[in-house]
């Protein structure tokens, strides 16, 4: 089923880089300034351009995720308008829609982002981009800034580009420009004194949604 650009307003509103009741439960307490990361939360937000429609789009996105294992994305609009939940491993993902009452689950994968922005991009690239890690799968290749941080990561297969810029503080804004799509993701610096519940990274079906498999 094709799932037009207006679907991916629906998730990162409506997911980049491209679901049930929502069960958030995590507690934070001070950002961490250096070190590598192993979990963490962030409160980001995220201005995302459709070029083929010319229209943009604002949304929050609460990021939640141990690093290669779990993550969840929590997304919503103006007012707090609930848009999408996501959570996924590594071979598994599901996610919400919340305006369209759909929900998704299967197997994890290019294609899970694919059906949902256009977009040949692994999601757990998305939690690796938050870490500062490259982004992983064929193709790829990334490169440091002068202070051996990493800078950009590219495809020029799919003319797809990941950029973090500005840092300061722990803070960081991230530019995603595929054809026809750009997203820029501005991040707060991390609470990293987190302790996720289980039940963190669970998403059940809400009632009244209609279940759809990602083979």
């Amino acid at each position: 089923m094709k799932i037009l650009w207006r679907q991916l307003i629906s998730l990162m509103q409506g997911l980049f880089l491209l679901g049930g009741a929502l069960l958030v439960n995590a507690c934070a307490t001070k950002p961490v300034v250096e070190g590598p990361l192993q979990q963490a939360e962030w409160e980001t937000k995220a201005l995302i351009r459709d070029m083929k429609e010319n229209k943009s789009n604002s949304v929050s996105i609460d990021m939640m995720a141990v690093k290669n294992q779990r993550v969840r994305l929590d997304i919503t609009a103006l007012m707090g308008f609930q848009v999408a939940s996501l959570v996924m491993s590594p071979k598994e993902i599901a996610y919400a829609i919340y305006p369209r009452k759909e929900f998704y689950y299967g197997k994890n994968s290019e294609k899970s982002v694919e059906r949902i922005i256009g977009l040949s991009l692994h999601p757990m690239n998305l939690a690796n981009i938050a870490f500062d890690e490259p982004v992983r799968g064929p193709g790829w290749t990334c490169e440091q800034d002068s202070s051996h941080i990493l800078s950009k990561c590219e495809n020029k297969q799919r003319s797809i580009r990941v950029e973090w810029k500005d840092r300061t503080e722990g803070k960081k804004k991230v530019v995603i420009t595929a054809p026809q799509f750009e997203m820029q993701w501005l991040f707060k610096a991390p609470q990293t004194e987190v302790q996720f519940k289980p039940e963190t990274f669970t998403l059940k079906q809400p009632d009244g949604f209609k279940a759809i498999q990602i083979n």
